[in-house]
């Protein structure tokens, strides 16, 4: 969805009284009283938009580089790219990644709530610059009406009060709203999943060896394998009806929600383990169809909706190079008729320690070649 700045606590603070001085009618002594009271209130109102200030909605950048002239790279779709990279695995290795994730066993994929921290800074600046606000000034001015003697400084404690008192409510509110929107994301996808992280199988190391020569050496240290950029590669399936619901991939609050598992999402690369005669396409709602691609769903005229084919792969970027979130790439998994079976890896800004990311020892070993 689009996120837009929010207006400061001071215009708000001034609508306020424009909008009281017709409403309350007060007597023309107590007006004098609010007028000179305005600019206190302005700058207690800027104090608390610095608090909770507005995002920023500058357009995303350059993507991170890839190998433009990877075998079999098409690109379905320009600003975002989106491309297709045919037989990027072969037959073998998708079977041997299906079999591996059914040993191991696969449960119910997981949905964070990606960016509540975000969105309750969000609602607490709404809050703040808008009802929280009126309401406060409102009682304020109501309880001095008829009051004669009331002193600029008996308005400001008094609107500081029932502010204080107001944002607090909301407060509450708001922490009861997140909650129960957290409670309610698992509803949006129906799938089961489970992580590989045994490289010693040659379908899984083979899927990580494809995707680091796709990516090709890290810009941010050449001493750094590119793997270790990557989150283990996850493997989904969906059964009949099974589906994934309009969702991003990267978190408008990575660098604090995903701290701990390499920040930001740069890129998703995921692979079709099996060919889907009917459904279970991947659809963004957000980008027009591509109707000279073969990959394209030819019933989809509206959207960018791939069909999914044995060892074909898909690779998109979530957010730019320097983190920046792209809400152009909105997905869904469509609802399968036939079994799906996909596998994913993210690769992140930063390094991406166990257990969500490959081990030194498994990088070194396996992926980079180099035994102790």
């Amino acid at each position: 969805m689009p996120y837009v700045s929010t207006p400061l606590l001071a215009l708000a603070v001034s609508s306020s009284l424009q909008a009281v001085e017709g409403f309350a009618r007060p007597s023309s002594s107590l007006l004098a009283r609010a007028q000179t009271t305005q600019a206190t209130s302005q700058r207690f109102a800027s104090t608390l938009a610095d608090t909770y200030g507005s995002i920023s909605t500058s357009s995303p950048g350059d993507r991170i580089p890839i190998d433009e002239s990877y075998p079999g790279l098409r690109r379905v779709h320009a600003d975002p790219d989106v491309f297709v990279i045919e037989d990027f695995l072969d037959g073998a290795s998708c079977d041997e990644i299906i079999e591996a994730a059914k040993e191991k066993g696969t449960e119910r994929s997981p949905v964070a709530y990606a960016g509540w921290t975000t969105d309750i800074k969000d609602l607490l600046g709404l809050a703040a610059t808008g009802p929280v606000t009126w309401a406060a000034i409102i009682a304020a001015w109501a309880e001095a009406q008829g009051d004669e003697d009331a002193s600029v400084l008996g308005l400001v404690l008094h609107s500081i009060r029932n502010y204080a008192i107001l944002f607090v409510a909301a407060a509450a509110a708001i922490a009861a709203f997140t909650k129960i929107r957290a409670d309610g994301l698992q509803e949006l996808r129906t799938s089961t999943s489970t992580t590989l992280d045994d490289m010693a199988m040659s379908g899984p190391r083979n899927f990580v060896l494809n995707a680091a020569r796709l990516f090709g050496p890290s810009s941010a240290d050449s001493d750094m394998h590119e793997s270790q950029f990557f989150e283990s590669p996850t493997v989904i399936s969906y059964e009949r009806d099974q589906s994934l619901a309009p969702h991003y991939d990267a978190n408008r609050s990575a660098d604090v929600e995903d701290a701990n598992r390499g920040g930001q999402t740069l890129s998703t690369l995921l692979v079709y383990l099996n060919d889907v005669d009917s459904g279970g396409t991947t659809r963004f709602g957000r980008l027009p169809a591509a109707p000279d691609c073969d990959r394209q769903l030819a019933s989809d005229s509206e959207c960018l909706n791939i069909v999914p084919r044995k060892g074909d792969a898909l690779l998109f970027f979530p957010a730019d190079a320097d983190g920046r979130f792209d809400e152009r790439t909105e997905h869904e998994g469509r609802p399968a008729v036939d079994e799906k079976w996909i596998a994913r890896i993210w690769r992140h800004v930063d390094k991406v320690p166990p257990p969500f990311g490959l081990s030194d020892e498994s990088i070194g070993t396996y992926i980079d070649g180099k035994k102790d």
